[in-house]
């Protein structure tokens, strides 16, 4: 049953997203039905055919071994959609099909931080555009920009994890970014230095496993530690239907962080943890392939949103800080970062439309907590710059205790 359809960033006209709040609760089968029957009616979300049978039955009898939460959901669903789960994928209610984001985040454990718990900071990075923009092409009919249409939804299932999810473009399965009742967080950022699954379905045909993007449910749904999500997270079979890949970042409220990051070439995980007392650094490159500066390609300095280059700027302005970081002081250096520019392809992005930072945040794993604002729109070029002057919402308090009075 939904309890909360409230949005906290209303759509304003001029203004590039809206944030629906969405809280759901009942059993897992009941809660994929609500979403079910709530994204066809709003969000004309599509589900996809197997290709066989053969798919159908092999990846919910896996779900029901490695994510049960999803398995119910998915049976929940093929009811509203009045499909057969074992013939079509309700695993997945997709809308506004994206591209891959980029991102830039880091990671300060409590040793550096004045509030005494550790804390980190998130910019999402996306293309302001509809995915036929993205490649040039004319828009579909009732095509949205991606990433437009945000949801924050809250699962409350009867006898399961509570799990928060922000993100788009799957209502089952919105997460990048999110949080469950134990102080378990996550962020997806793309992997520009490895590929992807190419060929790979993002849902029915011949899907096998968990697609990449339901990867963040699945460890928020069955962890409470990063401990607890590295043994999942190696059980699992993994798929990027994306032409590069993704990695994953999971911190815990008890001070531990890591990304896992799945090796294009040998399919095998890496985990890459936080240093204790150190600040951990993650952009859009593996860092088990290039794990120092030293280790990095050379690129043209110019090239300010480059994976590499703001690795280097983030490091820079870290060794440049004095004294304990204060959650403003995190909010400051992601900023440094920020992804707005005039000429992106001298930015060192492609594409035929512009991206932009669309959420920025600093998270409290310990009290299951972000401090977010939201991008609204362009103010202007920033003279004698390369950069772009932007208008974001006034940082917005939420946690999940909050999402839970609703």
């Amino acid at each position: 049953m939904f309890t909360d359809q409230s949005y906290l960033v209303p759509p304003v006209e001029g203004d590039y997203l809206s944030v629906r709040a969405l809280t759901v609760r009942g059993s897992d089968t009941e809660i994929g039905a609500d979403l079910a029957k709530f994204a066809r009616r709003d969000y004309s979300a599509v589900v996809a055919p197997y290709r066989s049978p053969v798919y159908g039955i092999g990846r919910l009898k896996y779900f029901d071994h490695s994510y049960p939460a999803l398995a119910d959901r998915a049976r929940g669903a093929a009811r509203q959609y009045d499909v057969d789960p074992e013939r079509t994928d309700t695993s997945t209610l997709a809308y506004d099909v994206p591209s891959v984001p980029a991102c830039s985040l880091v990671w300060f454990p409590a040793s550096l931080t004045t509030v005494g718990r550790p804390l980190f900071g998130r910019n999402l990075d996306w293309f302001t555009g509809t995915l036929s923009s993205k490649y040039g092409l004319p828009p579909t009919p009732g095509e949205h920009p991606s990433c437009s249409r945000t949801v924050w939804l809250t699962t409350v299932p009867s006898g399961g994890r509570v799990v928060a999810q922000l993100g788009c473009h799957d209502l089952m399965s919105p997460g990048l970014d999110g949080v469950n009742d134990a102080g378990l967080m996550t962020a997806v950022l793309v992997d520009h230095s490895d590929r992807g699954n190419v060929g790979a379905s993002p849902a029915g045909g011949r899907a096998s496993g968990l697609s990449a993007m339901q990867v963040p449910g699945c460890v928020l749904h069955g962890a409470t530690t990063v401990a607890e999500a590295k043994v999942l997270l190696v059980q699992q079979q993994t798929f990027c239907p994306t032409p590069t890949n993704m990695h994953w970042f999971v911190a815990d409220a008890h001070g531990a962080a890591m990304v896992v990051e799945i090796d294009g070439d040998s399919r095998q995980y890496y985990f890459v943890d936080a240093e204790p007392d150190q600040p951990f650094i993650v952009t859009n490159h593996a860092l088990h392939r290039y794990p120092t500066i030293s280790s990095f390609p050379a690129e043209p300095i110019g090239a300010e949103h480059n994976s590499f280059v703001r690795y280097q700027v983030l490091t820079a302005a870290i060794q440049a800080h004095q004294g304990p970081w204060t959650p403003d002081d995190v909010s400051a250096l992601l900023d440094v970062v920020q992804c707005a520019y005039v000429d992106d392809k001298a930015a060192g992005i492609s594409g035929h439309v512009p991206e932009r930072t669309l959420w920025h945040y600093v998270a409290d794993p310990d009290e299951r907590a972000y401090r977010i604002r939201f991008y609204q729109h362009d103010i202007g070029p920033e003279p004698g710059t390369n950069h772009m002057r932007t208008k974001f919402t006034d940082p917005l308090e939420w946690t999940l205790s909050g999402a839970l009075e609703r």
